[in-house]
């Protein structure tokens, strides 16, 4: 745990020259908190896998900083399998041929009227607008390829039946990997499993609140993502695993991964928390006065409520990784 924390600490100041959101930051701490959990063989399977990567010499060994102790197993393994975590981010950025190959910007969210197993509640919220019809998500055993993905959820469907079989090529493996570590992340973030919907501003939806500004240049769903930046992750890291402190990595053994109840949580919060009255007022008064929305300002207790949250959903994002290799990796 003492090289996970101090690894993590190194990392802060690697990535304080970047934006540090959900999406970079976010998915180091849950893997973090996952390897916390894992046994050493189950790490070291997973290293071994990311080993045939496509782009692991691109990607991930020359892109090593040099503050990462490469003769420490857990320490390197720690950040390889954190790049990997946020490497379907990396990959919007990649050259074009390499994008087109493996950049799949649909995977990342769903849409909140798409339902299945646990997660039968609506993601989107209508003010002033009908609700639109629920969408009976097809059954997780029939995505059997890549063309059928379409969402967040049948993307981790598609991705974990890849990794789970040694039958696969060894580079799909690879990339199936990062993509499990990656959407296990988003699929915990309030924001990628609904949107809002309104009669004239967000006739389309706000696209998971990024149309809604709130002042500096941000948006709400990027306040949600970057929610633990100023604390940075030396003083994030602690917090998380506290509020997981009663769990032990025995205690995981036999428990089943349901993505969908993952998604219904995400769900509950989005609709009961994410949107406050006062923002849901300000939309519903622009929309009937044909008026633009000015910039929403969250208050002081909003903005620790989010951090809670986003620590408890981090936390348990890691714990269950571990839970899903420990259990469904052979």
């Amino acid at each position: 745990m003492r090289s996970i924390f101090a690894l993590l600490l190194s990392s802060t100041i690697f990535y304080s020259v970047n934006t540090l959101a959900w999406d970079s930051v976010g998915h180091r701490l849950t893997v973090a908190v996952a390897v916390s959990f894992l046994s050493e063989e189950k790490r070291q399977e997973l290293v071994s896998i990311l080993r045939s990567h496509p782009r692991y010499q691109d990607d991930f060994l020359s892109q090593i900083p040099d503050f990462i102790n490469q003769n420490d197993a857990t320490e390197l393994s720690t950040w390889l399998l954190g790049q990997a975590a946020y490497w379907p981010d990396i990959a919007r950025g990649l050259p074009a041929e390499a994008r087109n190959r493996y950049n799949r910007p649909n995977w990342h969210y769903t849409d909140g009227a798409w339902v299945r197993g646990a997660a039968q509640l609506t993601g989107n919220i209508y003010l002033g607008v009908s609700a639109a019809e629920l969408i009976q998500g097809e059954a997780a055993s029939s995505i059997r390829n890549e063309r059928q993905v379409h969402n967040v959820v049948t993307a981790i469907d598609f991705n974990t039946r890849v990794l789970v079989d040694d039958s696969q090529a060894p580079a799909a493996r690879a990339v199936a990997l990062c993509w499990v570590l990656h959407l296990m992340g988003d699929i915990h973030q309030p924001l990628h499993a609904g949107s809002l919907f309104s009669r004239a501003l967000f006739e389309t939806g706000d696209r998971g609140s990024n149309g809604i500004d709130t002042g500096s240049r941000s948006t709400l769903h990027l306040d949600w993502d970057r929610a633990l930046r100023d604390e940075g992750i030396s003083n994030s890291l602690p917090l998380i695993l506290d509020s997981i402190a009663g769990y032990e990595s025995s205690q995981l053994i036999g428990i089943e991964s349901d993505w969908t109840a993952w998604m219904a949580e995400s769900r509950e919060i989005l609709l009961s928390v994410v949107y406050t009255e006062a923002m849901r007022t300000a939309i519903t008064r622009a929309d009937q006065s044909g008026s633009e929305l000015g910039a929403q300002s969250l208050s002081s207790d909003y903005i620790n409520g989010m951090k809670n949250i986003s620590r408890q959903r981090l936390g348990l994002a890691g714990m269950r990784l571990a839970i899903f290799f420990e259990n469904e990796l052979n």
